[in-house]
């Protein structure tokens, strides 16, 4: 079982850069070409529109994701040009392959992750979900991605497949960017060398990603772009352009795994007033694909529309853009002032398993929040997280500091690098008044703020293109996977040590635990529904956990869920 579980995966792999190979055609792009990781990304951008789309018509059944398999299977036999990096993706997914075999997943898993992903797979599209359970609220193309993988013989024991090609495709684009593209800037050589050992040693356990981590490795690609776009000189104004509608269409997919991405914003308007600024605007118009404004705007409609169908919102929980009045599954005001009362709480430390603060409205206003937020956050997780980032950074300066010693020369400060920088504490600060949990997006701009200085220090100091400064990052690249392999290998020892009377027990070795959720079989209207106490988990769709304030709504073959008791 274990290695048709590898096979499986590996097929769906490659069928996800056959996608991304039929997209890079389509838009005409010759950037990346001989990097399949890259590809990969644009594949998984590709099928989250695909699989939106098709699900306003279909559920993403057995000959759904067949078919779709297939047909990228075709288009990477017919494009991928015989591409000898496809050896190097193959031997990563390999060696990466062990962090999907898990027992335990992330503790929303069971409340809405799977759940979501079922009802995508076995029900085609259902207006007011978010009326049925609080889980289905949530909006993510990771969610429809997941769907994808729904086949015969492994039904949802593929979903996690998802997330780990998010990973794969992420380490292979930074490891061939970084080791053989010497056309790439050295000073973004260097930060993301740093964001390699980061994401290869503290997100070592696939289990830990949730809905959040994948976004923000979209996010760090995104980066790398600007980075790009802004230091490296030897791009030509065709590759400049391209790079700005990548970083569009890669920002565009984010937001659609994690809203909250949206706050790095800013960044592609920096990138963009740089290069506007050197070049006139009539020949920005001549190099100017519309592929990909057609490609951000049918990811960017079709995500607002799964919203509203949802909730009722173009963006859930945005109050302001909510039509609670207008429609009649929409979430009523207050569920949504409730909410966003209780996102905000939750994420500045006032709520939790075992934490309520009193006077919660008190608690959240101004910074009165930041005493108890220190006490139960920062001196635990944002401490762990900066230390590891710290020791990132020492690691570095450990296997470079002859270099520092022999090379005197002070790096010039240039425009924008302040630029850069201010606009990193912009985000933060957003971030930081807003949702200051790393997993909200925080991640990201966190180590980015405290390695960006280290790197403009090592810029002149450290150069990827010659052969001994590499030596040097293949040491610490090798330390990090022996990291990677080490931390699941223990973590696989533990959870197949669990018994099979507990929770979360390999049982079903290779595939992940799921708690087998007593439901009961309701008919409403003449709709089947599943009925839970607890959380869905793999309890067939459509689940609820009540129904007394329900009713359904058959309208063109379509199913709307109202709440009866709506104010």
């Amino acid at each position: 079982m274990v290695f048709a579980f590898y096979f499986s995966s590996l097929l769906i792999l490659i069928s996800t850069v056959g996608f991304g190979l039929l997209v890079k055609k389509f838009l005409n792009l010759s950037l990346f070409g001989n990097n399949f990781g890259f590809s990969g990304i644009l594949g998984l951008f590709t099928l989250s529109i695909l699989s939106s789309y098709s699900h306003l018509v279909t559920a993403h059944n057995y000959s759904h994701n067949l078919f779709l398999i297939f047909v990228g299977i075709i288009s990477f036999i017919l494009l991928w040009g015989k591409n000898k990096n496809l050896l190097s993706l193959v031997i990563i997914f390999t060696i990466c392959f062990i962090a999907i075999i898990i027992s335990k997943n992330n503790e929303d898993f069971g409340y809405y992750h799977l759940p979501n992903s079922i009802q995508f797979a076995q029900q085609k599209i259902q207006f007011g979900l978010g009326n049925l359970n609080h889980g289905f609220k949530h909006i993510s193309s990771l969610f429809m991605l997941m769907s994808l993988n729904y086949l015969p013989k492994f039904e949802y024991y593929l979903f996690n497949l998802t997330n780990l090609m998010f990973y794969v495709f992420f380490i292979h684009f930074l490891f061939n960017e970084i080791k053989k593209n010497k056309k790439t800037s050295n000073f973004t050589k260097i930060i993301m060398s740093l964001f390699f050992v980061l994401f290869l040693t503290k997100f070592s356990r696939l289990a830990e990603f949730g809905s959040d981590i994948s976004g923000q490795i979209i996010i760090t690609i995104f980066l790398y772009l600007i980075l790009e776009l802004m230091y490296n000189r030897q791009l030509n104004y065709k590759d400049q352009v391209d790079y700005l509608n990548l970083a569009a269409l890669l920002i565009v997919f984010s937001i659609s795994l994690k809203f909250i991405s949206i706050i790095y914003l800013p960044f592609i308007f920096v990138a963009a007033y740089f290069f506007l600024k050197k070049k006139p605007k009539i020949s920005f118009l001549k190099y100017l694909n519309f592929k990909y404004l057609l490609l951000i705007l049918l990811s960017i409609i079709i995500f607002i529309f799964l919203n509203f169908t949802a909730t009722g919102c173009l963006i859930y929980p945005v109050e302001n853009l909510c039509f609670s009045e207008k429609v009649s599954w929409a979430l009523d005001k207050k569920t949504l002032e409730y909410l966003n009362f209780h996102y905000e709480l939750w994420s500045k430390g006032g709520l939790g398993p075992n934490i309520k603060v009193e006077n919660p409205e008190e608690y959240i206003s101004m910074f009165n929040w930041t005493p108890h937020w220190t006490k139960v956050y920062f001196f635990n997780k944002f401490t762990d997280y900066i230390l590891v980032s710290f020791l990132i950074v020492v690691t570095f300066y450990l296997f470079y500091f002859k270099n520092e010693k022999k090379k005197n020369k002070l790096n010039e400060l240039k425009k924008k690098d302040f630029i850069i920088f201010l606009t990193s504490i912009l985000i933060f600060f957003i971030w930081f008044m807003n949702f200051p949990t790393l997993r909200y997006a925080g991640y990201i701009i966190v180590f980015f703020l405290i390695i960006f200085p280290f790197c403009i220090f090592f810029r002149n100091k450290i150069d990827l293109n010659k052969k001994q400064d590499l030596k040097k990052l293949s040491a610490i690249f090798a330390i990090s996977c022996l990291i990677f392999v080490s931390k699941n290998v223990y973590r696989l020892d533990k959870e197949l040590n669990i018994s099979y009377k507990d929770h979360h027990n390999f049982k079903n070795f290779p595939f992940f635990w799921v708690k087998d959720e007593k439901y009961e079989t309701i008919n409403l209207n003449g709709h089947t529904l599943y009925k839970v106490e607890g959380a869905c988990w793999s309890t067939p769709s459509t689940c609820v956990r009540s129904i007394s304030h329900l009713k359904i709504i058959k309208k063109e073959n379509y199913i709307i869920y109202v709440n009866i008791h709506k104010k």
